[in-house]
């Protein structure tokens, strides 16, 4: 089942198209994140599935069902909306959430909602404190609460690890996964941070210009094609299309393979290198090899134990022609 089917999708601003999207599903009760540079048009997206703004040419259904002004009425009270800087109303921070629950006509069991929101988050010791004294990030913190306190059936979040601090940004990644698997919502979030949105996300939508790409736009290399491969200037790349003059291809880190030794029969691409970090995010394990250009690797917990690596090893990167994204 799709939370949202979009098709024919344009908007722009000051005659200038900002979103252009022939056709995107975006599945229900899964994490969905949204990459690409600033100004790629994530936000405006954003804002067509809040139904905060109206797309200008093309058609969105919400859980199979056609927008039209009498629909998205309802639609607006099943979405919850996180923006980056998130508005705080004037009171404490239970006056906040309490609002919340009046504008959806949840009267029943009031301060009970409140506290369970706020325990979710772990932030129940904000609960007396007035809304607006807070940091950014404790103010991100009670807007998500305000948010998830009405039990909406999509999650939308803006940038939400802009304002975060290190432990902060971990509870939250935490908060996302469980939130999505033990209620069955589906939750969009937007992101600068590529890496950590192939990590955490079920799907990923890479955004360039506006326009969907079939990239995670990760290992995101910039070259020509000389004698029918992609030269970066620091290592050449076998492609299976070199019809067209591309001047960009991106590998899945997730498609690139690391070994100690050089593969045999060799790969079309392979090179060899030094891993200069190792981190672990959301159960995975990504590897950063210097291989000529700068790779990022997305591996399982069992693959690095099996390759007992650490940093400064030599390591091979290879990875087939069909895992090159070109455009």
């Amino acid at each position: 089942m799709n939370a949202y089917q979009l098709n024919n999708i344009n908007f722009s601003y000051d005659k200038t198209t900002v979103l252009s999207i022939d056709q995107l599903n975006i599945r229900a009760h899964k994490i969905t994140a949204l990459i690409g540079p600033n100004g790629c048009g994530k936000s405006t997206l954003l804002n067509l599935l809040a139904f905060l703004s109206k797309n200008q040419q093309g058609q969105i259904h919400f859980q199979s069902i056609p927008s039209t002004k009498q629909s998205i009425e309802t639609f607006i009270k099943r979405i919850a909306f996180l923006p980056q800087k998130p508005y705080m109303l004037r009171g404490t921070v239970a006056d906040n959430l309490g609002l919340a629950l009046k504008f959806h006509h949840l009267t029943n069991n009031r301060p009970e909602k409140i506290q369970a929101a706020l325990e979710q988050l772990g932030i129940t010791h904000l609960c007396q404190q007035q809304a607006k004294s807070l940091s950014g990030g404790e103010q991100q913190k009670v807007a998500l609460a305000r948010a998830i306190i009405t039990n909406p059936d999509v999650l939308l979040m803006d940038e939400p690890f802009s304002y975060l601090d290190h432990s902060s940004e971990k509870r939250l990644e935490d908060f996302i996964s469980s939130y999505v698997k033990q209620q069955q919502k589906t939750l969009i979030f937007s992101t600068h941070d590529r890496l950590q949105g192939i990590a955490l996300a079920d799907d990923v939508i890479s955004l360039i210009k506006g326009r969907v790409a079939n990239s995670p736009l990760i290992n995101l290399f910039q070259g020509s094609i000389i004698n029918q491969l992609f030269d970066t200037e620091k290592i050449k790349i076998k492609l299976l299309d070199i019809n067209q003059n591309y001047q960009h291809v991106s590998i899945d880190p997730t498609e690139i393979r690391l070994s100690t030794t050089a593969i045999e029969p060799k790969m079309q691409n392979q090179y060899q290198g030094e891993v200069t970090a190792i981190i672990s995010e959301m159960g995975k394990i990504r590897v950063r090899v210097l291989a000529g250009e700068l790779f990022q690797v997305i591996i399982s917990l069992k693959t690095f134990k099996q390759l007992n690596i650490s940093l400064g090893d030599q390591i091979w990167v290879s990875f087939q022609s069909h895992s090159v994204v070109m455009f």
